[in-house]
């Protein structure tokens, strides 16, 4: 239980780490500096370099649902829910975790470590959408696709008044 523990104590702080600085160009002696571990602990944990990226991607993305299932199962309605994980999605205290989200996603395009991310955000986020609007697959797809550009939009500019319209026309188009 202990090993566990630990490891999901890495992981949280890889998690954070990546929000900050990015996994791609680091080695593991830095990195294990930084969350307070070593270059062999982080192999004993993760395998290597390319597993412990796969895992901070799978944890991420594990936050990610968690807070998605949460800010849906508290709203009483479709559009509650979605202002909901909108204020979350844009509030800039989350905006490191969410670059590391589009960085990791643009990534996975590649393969490698970031293999399938990507796809498997999808997958994961759909039928917790679908649920949330009401079981119709495309309009599910087309609000993840609204949302996840209209949040890169908001990192790209900072426009905030303008890409919070544009979700609020979203809004009144469902």
């Amino acid at each position: 239980m202990a090993e566990s523990g630990r490891r999901e104590e890495l992981l949280a702080k890889l998690l954070a780490y990546s929000a900050d600085h990015g996994l791609s160009e680091v080695s593991l002696r830095p990195l294990a500096a930084a969350v307070g571990s070593s270059p062999r602990m982080l192999l004993y944990f993760f395998g290597s370099k390319e597993g412990l990226v796969r895992e901070v991607h799978r944890h991420a993305r594990d936050v990610q649902l968690e807070l998605l299932s949460e800010a849906l199962a508290k709203q009483p309605d479709r559009i509650a829910a979605l202002r909901a994980l909108w204020r979350w999605l844009r509030d800039p205290a989350h905006h490191d975790v969410v670059r590391f989200f589009f960085e990791s996603y643009a990534r996975s395009l590649r393969g490698g470590a970031w293999e399938g991310f990507g796809e498997a955000s999808v997958r994961e986020w759909l039928p917790r959408l679908r649920a949330a609007l009401g079981g119709a697959e495309a309009e599910a797809t087309l609000t993840l696709a609204a949302l996840r550009g209209l949040v890169l939009d908001l990192l790209a500019t900072g426009d905030a008044d303008r890409v919070d319209e544009a979700f609020e026309d979203f809004l009144a188009r469902l």
